[in-house]
């Protein structure tokens, strides 16, 4: 039986909103919806709870809490889906959460961290490596003659690409490859493209391309792209995994960072 959490205030005035990125490509956004139907059904069906997006779909955030309001609510958790901090954790969601202050000033809202470096996500991380073919590290094994590519998202925002070194540091001390390199999609560098050819410089014989994303959508296709166009044009050999939510292996952060929103243990809007 499913363990239901205890909320403080009514259920019928507690709501939760689960915010995601939002993605043109319809198969990311319904990988978002199940991910989160994982979390929803450790509450009673009675609680609240809706999802929005930051851009690309709807609803949006301001439509979300809308929803939430509509059906009773008046104190929301909002939990951004996110990796990591960078501007929609820190800039984006927090602006439409004042201007939802100032429309609806009798509403609470609590609003909750981004993933961040969890061990289960680094967890998660190193089992789509290993499902890619890449042995864990072992006591007194010898390093493979390989190298881990680490992609991610991107961001204007200073934070992420010091999260991603870190996170790619901790991937290292877990798997049986010999170096691990980091790269972003957009907003920063180095792209994509300056990681491909570094590893191709350094003649790495075979690249494990590991895209720390959450879902797929057109970053991801446009990842396979790139490599499928490599293909007979290096001695280099890629393989790509899969990105970190193409099963219910987060749920447990999700679900943690949730019970932290609803016990006001993030930032509130009073």
């Amino acid at each position: 039986m499913t363990e239901k959490f205890p909320i403080a205030l009514e259920k019928t005035s507690q709501a939760i909103l689960y915010v995601g990125h939002g993605s043109r490509v319809n198969e990311g956004n319904g990988q978002f919806i199940m991910f989160i139907d994982h979390v929803k059904k450790n509450y009673e069906k009675e609680l609240i709870q809706e999802v929005a997006y930051i851009e690309l779909v709807s609803p949006t955030i301001l439509e979300g809490i809308e929803a939430c309001i509509k059906q009773g609510a008046t104190k929301i958790a909002v939990v951004p889906v996110l990796l990591l901090s960078a501007s929609h954790a820190i800039v984006d969601i927090p602006r439409e959460l004042e201007r939802a202050k100032d429309t609806y000033p009798g509403v609470t809202f609590s609003y909750g961290r981004p993933f961040g470096i969890e061990n289960d996500v680094i967890d998660v991380a190193v089992s789509r490596l290993t499902d890619a073919g890449l042995p864990v590290l072992g006591e007194n094994q010898e390093r493979e003659d390989c190298t881990v590519l680490v992609v991610g998202r991107g961001s204007s925002d200073g934070n992420q690409p010091s999260d991603v070194a870190k996170i790619a540091r901790l991937i290292y001390e877990k798997v049986a490859c010999n170096n691990v390199e980091t790269c972003f999609l957009a907003a920063t560098t180095p792209t994509v493209e300056q990681g491909l050819a570094k590893v191709e410089k350094l003649e790495a014989p075979r690249v494990y391309v590991l895209p720390y994303l959450l879902f797929t959508g057109v970053l991801m296709k446009e990842l396979g792209e790139m490599l499928r166009d490599r293909e007979g044009w290096t001695d280099t050999r890629y393989t790509l995994c899969d990105f970190l939510g193409s099963d219910d292996g987060l749920s447990g952060v999700l679900a943690r960072r949730t019970e932290e929103t609803l016990n006001d243990r993030g930032r509130v809007y009073a």
